[in-house]
């Protein structure tokens, strides 16, 4: 039996690292379109594989995506200037790269008649929300960071495309967390435990606000099964929007410090009032769960054990987190945000 290929845009990434893996075993064809600005370091094990390929373009190159899109099946979009800090410092890429480039690639992959369009989306597009309530795929949308509206921008045309042409599932995951191929430590619970290990102490700003959060494992996992559902075929693209998470993994940090200190007790933490980002939304899952399992593969716990024992035991793990912090990215895309611009997207090439 020939095996389906799937088309993974930021392939070398933080979730597209992971997902090539779990792609190869479930017994897929990978191409992996990736520019490849962190470095090959997190695809280098795949590369002898030969139900891999690597194509190292960039996102805006209308002839290579198109040429990439060949005798693909699937395509699951993940590339993105990616976190609410780092589009604040290259507003200019963010827009181009996040919104311009996913409207181009749902065209030419509707041209290309794939199978099946996923496309990666945040639960950031909720905002600010009444911690009261749990934010449903039908709740309104209050994005306070232009990341999340480059996200929201995208969700419209995809909702809006016709399924009969392209087949879309846009996937809210909540905030991610746990060891990848290359682990990011500008995330919630990745950069609190690196902190409390390393530094022995934690500053927490906004220590109330809630977020939802999902390992890495967890997010590869509910996209391989939405490739397989043929359940949702024939709905329109607009009712395919999922929350991807679990209910019961909504958190404040006040919580998330509390199993932290489970497992590191000697951490001092010293709360700050100052609110440097406003964000606050629980997430109800419960569309998700009427299809899936809402059960966790690698709970919080699990995810904090995991990078403990990652923090302490790999020798090159200051560096990594020096270049994959927060304030590492941001001075990342703002110094490179001038080469990103000059990458040109040329449209109007599709034609129905």
């Amino acid at each position: 039996m020939n095996k389906k290929t799937i088309l993974i845009t930021g392939g070398a990434g933080y979730v597209g690292s992971r997902l090539i893996n779990f792609c190869l075993n479930a017994g897929y064809k990978v191409k992996c379109y990736d520019i490849l600005i962190y470095g090959d370091s997190s695809i280098k094990k795949y590369l002898k594989n030969n139900n891999f390929e690597l194509i190292k373009k960039n996102l805006c190159d209308t002839k290579s995506l198109n040429k990439a899109l060949k005798d693909v099946e699937y395509v699951i979009h993940l590339a993105a200037i990616v976190g609410d800090q780092p589009c604040q410092v290259a507003p200019k890429s963010a827009y181009k790269i996040n919104y311009l480039a996913t409207k181009n690639l749902v065209d030419l992959a509707a041209k290309n008649s794939i199978q099946k369009f996923i496309f990666s989306s945040t639960c950031s597009n909720y905002g600010v929300s009444d911690d009261k309530k749990f934010a449903s795929e039908k709740s309104k949308l209050n994005p306070v960071s232009l990341y999340a509206e480059t996200k929201i921008d995208c969700e419209k045309y995809i909702s809006n495309f016709d399924n009969k042409k392209l087949d879309c599932i846009t996937l809210r995951f909540a905030t991610a967390f746990g060891v990848s191929e290359r682990t990011r430590f500008d995330l919630t619970v990745n950069s609190f435990t690196y902190e409390a290990i390393k530094k022995k102490n934690l500053f927490i700003f906004a220590a109330n606000t809630w977020r939802p959060y999902i390992h890495v494992n967890d997010m590869c996992n509910f996209i391989l099964k939405f490739l397989i559902d043929k359940t949702l075929v024939d709905r329109p693209n607009l009712d395919k929007i999922f929350n991807v998470g679990f209910n019961t993994q909504n958190y404040t940090k006040k919580n998330l410090l509390d199993i932290i200190m489970k497992y590191l007790p000697g951490t001092k933490i010293k709360y700050v009032d100052e609110v440097i980002d406003n964000r606050n939304y629980k997430v109800s899952f419960d569309k998700l769960h009427k299809i899936f399992s809402n059960k966790p593969d690698i709970s919080v716990d699990q995810g904090i054990i995991e990078l403990k024992y990652l923090i302490n035991n790999n020798k090159n793990i200051d560096n990594i987190f020096k270049n994959s912090n927060l304030d590492a990215l941001k001075v990342f895309f703002k110094d490179n945000e001038d080469k990103l611009l000059k990458w040109k997207i040329y449209l109007g090439l599709i034609h129905y």
